[in-house]
């Protein structure tokens, strides 16, 4: 599975040097997209357009969808088929409402309280994050590969743990060094505690402190545009 970071942004970034959080997974000629935030749209774009097949969100925080309707705008522009989006309850009150008041965007949505789909050889499932709204965490595997995507959660959340246990990859968010457990999010700290012998990229960072994530071990701190083969 080949992973491309499109945003790397918490929702408190500041400035273009992050995009709002979205990651590309993609095995074979197959490709999806997990959360799809502020500007992670357009660094989809300059990677050339790809077709991408299923869209699915962690969860319905602003920082985690506001890329998507400019993205249907594109896919409308440029004739291409509605893309499938899998999300928790809420998202097609957004996209019905954005299409009330006069916009020519549609899409195929699949809402459910665990979403899950089968993408060519990409399994998709879900489990409950702990965040501050309903959330969920996605595992996607090739049945060889493991990755565990967190999105917004707060650390020690049972089910994302347990599916970390055989992952291959955890792509886990760390929005702080302190303070930010009462908004729902995972202190650097916290994270390092509990997979400290584990392969973790941390992403969801405020570009704006990025300089105070230091120490970080066996850890990979993730930038727009890094691929990461796993």
């Amino acid at each position: 599975m080949k992973i491309t970071f499109l945003g790397t942004g918490a929702g408190s970034t500041v400035g273009s040097r992050r995009a709002k959080s979205s990651i590309m997974v993609s095995e074979g000629e197959d490709s999806i997209i997990l959360d799809m935030g502020n500007g992670a749209n357009s660094n989809l774009e300059d990677l050339g357009f790809p077709d991408i097949n299923s869209v699915f969100f962690t969860h319905l925080h602003i920082d985690h969808i506001n890329g998507i309707f400019d993205y249907l705008v594109q896919r409308k522009i440029r004739r291409m088929n509605d893309v499938k989006i899998y999300s928790p309850p809420g998202f097609s009150n957004l996209l019905n409402a954005s299409k009330d008041i006069g916009n020519n965007i549609s899409a195929e949505v699949y809402e459910s309280n665990l979403p899950k789909a089968k993408i060519g050889d990409l399994e998709v499932y879900s489990v409950e994050a702990c965040h501050a709204i309903y959330a969920v965490a996605y595992v996607v595997t090739n049945g060889e590969k493991k990755i565990v995507y967190s999105g917004d959660t707060s650390e020690p959340c049972e089910g994302i743990i347990e599916e970390s246990r055989d992952a291959d990859l955890i792509i886990h968010e760390a929005t702080c060094i302190e303070g930010c457990e009462i908004y729902g999010h995972t202190p650097l700290p916290k994270l390092k505690e509990i997979f400290n012998k584990k392969r973790v990229i941390i992403t969801h960072i405020p570009s704006q402190i990025e300089d105070k994530y230091s120490n970080l071990g066996d850890f990979i701190l993730a930038f727009d545009g890094l691929i990461w083969n796993v």
